[in-house]
């Protein structure tokens, strides 16, 4: 698990801090919601498309699909917290965290990725998903969680995995 958490930090933080201390502030670009979702789309729905996204490689999706607006506001806090101010934008965020997933998930077998589980509590839920390691061939799992931002399921950076 440790592991997993270091590899987290290295293709999610370092990526963001490495952006955000170097940004210029761009103008705001709306990232639309994938067309074959909408507001009554269900968190397995939504992390549905996230992993066939990620076994086509499918950037345009993959930022669609981030909780653009809540992970640049969790970016400004770090920030914030060491006396610095981010510069980050949603769309930039959602660059950043879909490249992470791609990280994360480049351990995962294509195509043998499915949803297993999900729990809604109020605004927030979490998605486990079946899979297996595309070296090993061995059961691992992976952890999404989703928020409701703008009133759509969205997904939070930082993909967690597991072994069974």
């Amino acid at each position: 698990m440790r592991g997993h958490l270091q590899l987290l930090s290295v293709c999610f933080v370092l990526p963001c801090l490495i952006l955000c201390g170097c940004a210029r502030r761009e103008g705001s670009v709306t990232i639309p919601y994938p067309s074959s979702l909408s507001d009554s789309s269900t968190p397995s729905e939504v992390a549905a498309l996230l992993i066939k996204a990620l076994d086509e490689e499918n950037e345009e999706v993959l930022t669609a699909l981030v909780a653009a607006k809540s992970e640049a506001e969790a970016i400004g806090s770090i920030f914030s917290k060491y006396g610095r101010r981010s510069s980050i934008t949603p769309e930039k965020a959602a660059r950043v965290a879909a490249a992470g997933w791609q990280a994360t998930y480049a351990f995962f077998e294509k195509g043998a990725t499915a949803v297993a589980e999900e729990q809604i509590s109020g605004e927030t839920a979490v998605v486990r998903a079946n899979g297996r390691n595309a070296s090993t061939g061995e059961a691992q799992s992976l952890t999404i969680t989703l928020i409701r931002e703008d009133g759509l399921w969205k997904i939070r950076a930082g993909l967690l995995t597991s072994s069974p």
